[in-house]
């Protein structure tokens, strides 16, 4: 009952830390739950030893938690920085063993040189939860953000293996550099191997498990939730890191080949809210239990009457001040050699490698490994400055994560959310939406060439309802009375040509009269109402009562109608004519309103050429249906059709739907990797093609 009372407590902790994360938003959600935490502990106390076994504590949480950042980490950005990001989790790891180790132990004699070499072993590695959490609230470039995350993957592994070499040299009075480089050897390139061959074998498992149908989307969830653990512990037996070992694991079965069926969006669906409210409680919990671990380190010093609070607390700002200088020369100096970036100013240089330099901050990680010091030494002699060093450690977690929290933001802060941007992110989709189109185009043949219609409108469609979001009111009444002034200049043209009688000249300039004025007093009235909508379908109506007076115009003469059929075809081309000018724009709303006007121009046109051939108009009417995947509409659109013609249309549709929805994951992913969109954009984006893909069929 205790240990299920801390439990509670700790989820309890978590809940509240949310919601205490939205009332104090320039706070991070890190250290909101850190601070609870701690008042847990010194206010209620603790049900039960909060004390845990450091290598539990990694495969209990850390694991998880670093298997789920590599199956989401860029794995673009990671090769192209694969040099940086090595330099970093092992040059730098090491760099601040000496630096941290020579200087504390120069400054203060009592602390032996192994044992300062252990602290700054434990602070050498940045905490992947601690960068993860606090990236959310600061501005961070593609490349920072792959350097952050690719470090904070690798980089526990070396200093985990130095910081056991620096114990063992203080128990034992001995150090063998080759024994270290060797073992050192093992532990990272054999985790990695490890990683690849269970990874490896949880896909070939998978995909045994799905051959035989034995597949659901909790067992493919359970298995995935099951295999950093399976991983970390394998890894442990053979002696290897079990931290490289989960994320080797991770990147492989990322980026093994997974096919898009609608099937597979499910299980891509289920296992995203799965892992995405289990890394939340993780993430939490890590925070909550660092919170309570810290008071426990931190009192014994305290209270020492050994040592001078005033002292201690002079220490940890210098070892502070170690660990940030040297990462910051480290990153400057990586930054400025680095060939790939862009120019920039002494200033700016200065500035990005600083935000790059504390934004690693340190975090349970370190506290885990520090609080593996040994109470004695192999003489039977007390550890020399145990508790100090404890101390020391999580005095620089705190102050790392505080510079993290508040400085950062200073220097690169969150970019607002605004219009511009919205707009932004609208045009990347756009670009997408456009290359899938291309290619579904491509792929058309005799056989699916009703059906790539249908699709290529669907995708039209998603366009023009984007467009609508970059472009106001007033920006498509201006081209709508444009265009339409254009039209009624064609007409002039005619009727001085002697290709339309003037009497039929005057209604169509008289209707072309009557449309724009629609218009005019339509904005009108919704600036006199105030109303916030502003986007304009009063063309979508008279564009439909267009069509269906030019489809069932009654006149008596079947000659009067061709002919005016043909007017109206030309008049909506000069209108065309005129929205394809003006996609050209510099200015991207009117480019952008000038692409919806366009469209709705085209399915006019589509409408008009095939108003005497039946079935061309009732596939037009299919196509029209199926873009909003209404099922009533799309069976009022069908009546009438054979049956055995709509099942193989919509398959067809179905088919061509699933290949263009794998053509716009693969567009995503290219816009990412090239850097044209944000991961979280990338995220989102994705979230919607596997909604996408689960209705392809139904």
């Amino acid at each position: 009952m205790e240990m299920l009372e801390f439990v509670l407590l700790l989820l309890a902790a978590v809940l509240v830390s949310a919601v205490l994360d939205q009332v104090t938003p320039r706070v991070s959600l890190p250290l909101v739950q850190i601070a609870l935490g701690a008042v847990i502990i010194l206010l209620v106390g603790t049900p039960v030893d909060v004390a845990i076994d450091p290598e539990l504590f990694l495969v209990l949480f850390i694991a998880p938690l670093l298997f789920d950042e590599s199956r989401h980490a860029s794995k673009r950005g990671l090769w192209d920085n694969k040099g940086a990001i090595v330099s970093l989790a092992v040059g730098l790891v090491l760099a601040t063993v000496l630096v941290v180790g020579f200087v504390l132990n120069w400054l203060e004699p009592s602390i032996p040189l192994a044992a300062a070499f252990a602290l700054g072993a434990a602070l050498g590695p940045t905490d992947a939860v601690a960068v993860s959490a606090l990236g959310k609230d600061i501005h961070l470039s593609s490349r920072q953000k792959s350097l952050l995350s690719g470090e904070a993957l690798i980089n526990d592994a070396s200093g985990v293996v130095s910081f056991q070499f620096a114990i063992a040299a203080a128990i034992t009075g001995s150090f063998s550099l080759a024994n270290a480089a060797q073992s050192f050897a093992i532990s990272f390139f054999g985790g990695i191997a490890v990683g690849l061959v269970v990874g490896l074998l949880a896909v070939l498992a998978l995909g045994a498990i799905r051959s035989y149908g034995y597949e659901s989307i909790t067992v493919h969830v359970v298995f995935e939730v099951f295999t950093p653990f399976i991983t970390f512990l394998a890894a442990e037996h053979f002696g290897t890191s079990g931290i490289l070992a989960v994320v080797a694991a991770g990147l492989l079965i990322a980026l093994m080949p997974h096919k898009p069926t609608p099937a597979a969006a499910r299980l891509k669906l289920a296992s995203n809210s799965v892992w995405e409210a289990l890394v939340f409680v993780i993430n939490g919990v890590v925070f909550v239990m660092l919170g309570m671990q810290l008071p426990k380190a931190v009192m014994p010093s305290w209270h020492s009457s050994e040592t001078s609070s005033l002292l201690l607390c002079a220490l940890v700002l210098l070892v502070t001040a170690l660990v940030v200088g040297v990462r910051f020369l480290w990153v400057l100096i990586m930054e400025r050699m680095h060939r790939g970036s862009k120019p920039r100013t002494g200033g700016q240089l200065i500035r990005d490698a600083l935000v790059t330099t504390l934004s690693g901050p340190k975090g349970a990680i370190t506290l885990s490994i520090i609080m593996t010091i040994p109470f004695t030494l192999s003489t039977g002699e007390a550890f020399p400055q145990r508790d100090n060093l404890i101390f020391l450690a999580s005095g620089v977690i705190l102050c790392t994560l505080l510079l993290a929290n508040f400085v950062v933001p200073l220097l690169a802060p969150k970019e607002q959310a605004d219009e511009r941007d919205e707009q932004a992110v609208n045009a990347a989709h756009i670009e997408i939406l456009k290359r899938v189109i291309r290619q579904v185009r491509e792929q058309k043949t005799p056989t699916n060439e009703a059906a790539t219609q249908i699709v290529v409108r669907q995708y039209s469609e998603r366009i023009k309802r984007l467009r609508r979001k970059n472009t106001s009111a007033p920006c498509l009444l201006e081209l709508r009375a444009t265009a339409i002034e254009q039209q009624k200049a064609q007409v002039d043209k005619y009727i001085r040509e002697g290709r339309i009688s003037r009497a039929e000249g005057e209604r169509e300039i008289e209707r072309l009269e009557s449309s724009r004025r629609t218009l005019l007093r339509a904005h009108t009235r919704r600036q006199a109402l105030g109303e916030v909508w502003s986007r304009l379908k009063v063309g979508t109506v008279h564009t439909a009562r267009r069509v269906d007076r030019a489809v069932r115009h009654v006149v008596d003469d079947e000659s009067q109608i061709e002919q005016h059929r043909q007017l109206r075809i030309e008049l909506e081309e000069c209108a065309l004519a005129y929205y394809n000018l003006r996609m050209a724009d510099e200015n991207l709303e009117i480019a952008d309103g000038a692409g919806v006007l366009a469209a709705e121009c085209r399915s006019t046109l589509a409408f008009l050429r095939a108003a005497n051939e039946p079935e061309k108009l009732a596939s037009a009417n299919v196509a029209g249906s199926v873009v909003g995947m209404d099922a009533g509409g799309m069976r009022g659109a069908l009546e009438g059709m054979d049956t055995q013609k709509i099942q193989v249309i919509k398959a067809r549709v179905s088919d061509v739907e699933a290949d263009a929805l794998r053509i716009e994951l693969e567009e995503i992913q290219a816009m990412r990797d090239e850097g044209a969109i944000s991961r979280e954009t990338a995220r989102n984006l994705r979230e919607e093609v596997y909604l996408l893909q689960m209705t392809i069929g139904d």
